[in-house]
């Protein structure tokens, strides 16, 4: 049996274990004892159709723990992703250095407010945890239609609430990272800083008045 089996067990226990704080310690371990008796089986008992099993299952839990270590890691920017991902093919073109896209998503926590960005937070939570139990990763997840629904939620709200200071606390921002950045910027060719931020914030904005 493989080691794959044998995580999936502690996965489960710990989930368990933290999902069902309020039992008590037997209430809890009759549970668990219940929940992963199968499990234990299978590595106890192994056999040549259970092995066939589990290397498909390695390979679906292989990408489900890819997706959680990496960007679970990255939760706390998952609502700019999604926001950003609507609009990269407009703002990731010739001039607009890389670094600048990570801005855009920043910006949304601050505009947005913390209450509506914490109610949307919760949603992609949903939505990962169910993407997550059918095998997708998180691109596959952006890409969904429950996945473009929510980013269009972001945008409408971010829309709504943008203002005069927004903007230009936006503009001090891309001036910034592009400052920090230039000299590794596509092997230090030589930007006007002005220009490009304007460029980008001008794209940005386009798509924001035009959505």
């Amino acid at each position: 049996m493989s080691d794959t089996l044998q995580q999936d067990i502690i996965f489960k226990i710990l989930k368990m274990a933290k999902d069902n704080s309020d039992l008590s310690s037997d209430e809890l371990f009759n549970q668990v004892e219940a929940e992963t008796m199968s499990m234990f089986n299978q590595l106890t008992q192994p056999n040549e159709e259970n092995a066939a099993k589990d290397k498909d299952k390695d390979s679906k839990a292989r990408t489900k723990r890819r997706m959680k270590r990496k960007d679970r890691n990255q939760r706390k920017e998952h609502v700019g992703r999604f926001f950003v991902h609507l609009m990269e093919k407009n703002i990731r073109q010739p001039g607009i250095p890389n670094c600048l896209i990570p801005v855009f998503a920043k910006s949304v926590q601050t505009t947005i407010g913390e209450e509506a960005y914490t109610q949307i937070s919760s949603k992609i939570d949903r939505l990962l945890e169910f993407g997550e139990k059918k095998g997708f990763d998180y691109d596959q997840i952006l890409a969904s239609k429950p996945g473009k629904t929510i980013a269009t939620e972001i945008l409408s709200v971010y829309n709504t609430e943008t203002s005069s200071s927004s903007e230009k606390q936006l503009k001090n921002n891309l001036d910034e990272t592009l400052v920090k950045n230039i000299e590794s910027i596509e092997n230090g060719q030589e930007l006007n800083i002005e220009d490009t931020v304007n460029l980008a914030f001008n794209e940005f904005n386009k798509y924001l008045k035009g959505s």
